[in-house]
């Protein structure tokens, strides 16, 4: 339970530090068993769309993050297509019926 707390807490610090450079956020559901990249409970599993010239630092300050939480990991993928942050837009008919 107290790994999980440190992971939850890791979590909310890991994803103020991203939300301070993303431009977008996408919010996936937490992967386990062989969809897992690793051993252990995923706590979250979110995509920031980050511009090219703030993705070095952080990841740095993310790996800093994590150094400093034994037990815990965050992993960091990507670079992930912009489409991957888009979401559906439906219109509506000129009759006002519905999607078209």
């Amino acid at each position: 339970q107290d790994v999980y707390q440190a992971a939850s807490d890791l979590a909310a610090r890991a994803a103020h530090l991203a939300e301070g450079v993303a431009s977008s956020r996408a919010v996936h559901r937490p992967q386990q068993g062989q969809l897992a990249a690793r051993a252990g409970v995923n706590v979250t599993n979110e995509a920031y769309l980050v511009p090219r010239d703030h993705a070095a630092r952080l990841h740095r300050e993310l790996a800093a993050l994590a150094d400093g939480a034994p037990g815990v990991a965050i992993e960091v993928t990507g670079p992930w297509a912009p489409y991957s942050f888009a979401t559906a837009v439906v219109a509506e008919g000129a009759d006002g019926g519905g999607p078209r």
